[in-house]
């Protein structure tokens, strides 16, 4: 079953997956043009995932199932920091050996629900394009676009904070990379 592309907002917000979006009718208007692409990370912080994962790569699902391309993000480059969400204090640091292990680990679960045949999902690692990234020109390139009010906005930072919890500058840059 493949319903239009416009309809994969309804979908979403019928099954109560829409909790924030940057600019929804813009989102909505741009669907109504055709097909867009689309990613939703995942870091390998461990070799497998939990039920917490099924609805974001339920998402993924219904966005291909509309006729859109849905990117699995793994995060080899950012599990080497942590994601700060729901975190009270910073992740355990891992080697590249055990981020490659865990990464393998759970692409195992994206084939069993996405297409990854011809034209289907696509998956990405970020090791593969910030590897390669020097941090003053990604801080002069990328950091001129996010302002520390509305990063300070964002749960996963705000939370941290309010319970007077320790945030280091290293997980703070987790959502510009």
């Amino acid at each position: 079953m493949t319903l239009p592309s416009a309809d994969f907002l309804t979908v979403l917000a019928e099954r109560g997956f829409i909790h924030q979006c940057t600019d929804l009718d813009g989102l909505a208007q741009r669907l109504a043009r055709g097909p867009i692409r689309a990613y939703i990370g995942f870091d390998a912080t461990a070799d497998s995932l939990h039920v917490g994962h099924l609805v974001s790569i339920m998402a993924l699902r219904w966005l291909q199932r509309t006729g859109n391309r849905p990117i699995v993000l793994v995060g080899g480059a950012t599990t080497r920091i942590g994601d700060p969400s729901f975190r009270d204090t910073s992740r355990p640091v891992l080697g590249d050996a055990g981020i490659n292990a865990n990464i393998d680990g759970i692409s195992r679960a994206f084939a069993r629900y996405l297409d990854f045949g011809h034209d289907g999902a696509t998956l990405v690692n970020n090791t593969e394009w910030l590897d390669g990234l020097g941090y003053v020109p990604f801080l002069r390139d990328i950091g001129i676009h996010f302002t520390v009010n509305r990063m300070l906005f964002f749960d996963s930072v705000r939370l941290r904070l309010e319970r007077e919890q320790p945030l280091t500058f290293l997980e703070f840059n987790y959502m510009l990379l």
